[in-house]
């Protein structure tokens, strides 16, 4: 049998209902998993480094150096080394942002992920994070530079 426009009509109108109702079951799931996860969080922070959680309130400048004065491969090199673990496009272009690297844009992520891409003798994917293909000689030489005091 055929429904008439009024039938469809109605029949969209409780699919969309229904797909709401679930939306909303799953927003609140989110919110509730949200607060679960900041609530541990704040327990995390007491008994966290000087310095922060790694990656949620760490001090960008003191943890990895002067970003803003490098190239986007060379500031995500130093990150990715710094940090000793694989890191999606989103997590090095949340620091490059809090480094005033970049501003915070669509096109920011953009030219993150075009950067690690051009340097593939560089960066790795592996799954959904970048991971450097093998650890730079000149980082760990300016490692050891970035801490010298001048004299004089």
């Amino acid at each position: 049998m055929t429904q008439g426009p009024l039938e469809r009509a109605i029949s969209r109108r409780r699919e969309l209902l229904a797909e709401n109702s679930e939306l909303r079951a799953k927003t609140e799931r989110n919110t509730a998993e949200i607060a679960q996860i900041d609530a541990a969080l704040t327990i995390m922070k007491k008994y966290a480094p000087p310095e922060g959680l790694p990656g949620f309130d760490e001090n960008v400048t003191a943890v990895y150096g002067d970003l803003e004065s490098m190239t986007v491969p060379d500031a995500c090199e130093a990150i990715l080394y710094k940090r000793g673990e694989p890191l999606t496009s989103r997590e090095l272009c949340d620091i490059l942002v809090k480094a005033g690297k970049l501003k915070p844009n669509n096109n920011s992520m953009i030219h993150v992920i075009g950067s690690l891409k051009r340097n593939d003798h560089r960066f790795r994917k592996v799954g959904n994070a970048w991971t450097l293909i093998a650890p730079s000689h000149q980082l760990r030489v300016l490692e050891g530079i970035d801490n010298v005091v001048a004299e004089g």
